[in-house]
């Protein structure tokens, strides 16, 4: 629903808190209302420190309805929660970690981690299965690994994969 907004519509889109629409038609354009079906509709707000994330939109397929308060408050805490979700920043968590690995190893553990058996890495990386394998033992020897799979979640566990 690009576009510019009517006051009437930035009324209801500037809103932190959700908004109940019985009749929607003086707020939203006759094509967006055609073509989602819509009838009576409230709009939740995805919101964290004063930012809007965008909007949940709750309607019935056309069918008008009602609400309690109960369930609008319950609806402002869901938009709430997944705006402190969205508002999270990627940043990388160092774990600190003495376990180094050779360029073959962490090779060999980005292929454990896409799930390549040892006979395709071998190929994939023109060695023997036999040196795979010993690559495959010394990563979970490092991570005191009891597993292939064990190996890969420490990988991930120690960023040494994404």
């Amino acid at each position: 629903m690009r576009g510019q907004l009517s006051s009437k519509q930035s009324m209801v889109f500037n809103s932190k808190k959700p908004v109940f629409l019985k009749n929607p038609h003086n707020y939203i354009k006759e094509e967006h209302i055609q073509l989602f079906n819509l009838s009576s509709v409230i709009f939740v707000p995805i919101v964290h420190d004063q930012q809007v994330f965008g909007w949940l939109t709750f309607d019935q397929l056309g069918e008008e309805f009602d609400y309690s308060m109960d369930e609008l408050t319950l609806l402002e805490q869901v938009g709430k929660r997944l705006g402190l979700y969205l508002s999270r920043k990627d940043d990388e968590v160092s774990i600190g970690t003495d376990i180094q690995l050779t360029e073959r190893e962490s090779m060999i553990l980005y292929l454990l981690a896409e799930g390549y058996n040892n006979k395709k890495m071998a190929e994939l990386l023109q060695l023997s299965e036999h040196t795979v394998r010993d690559y495959v033992s010394s990563l979970m020897t490092k991570f005191k690994a009891k597993n292939r799979t064990q190996a890969v979640v420490y990988g991930f566990r120690l960023g040494l994969l994404k």
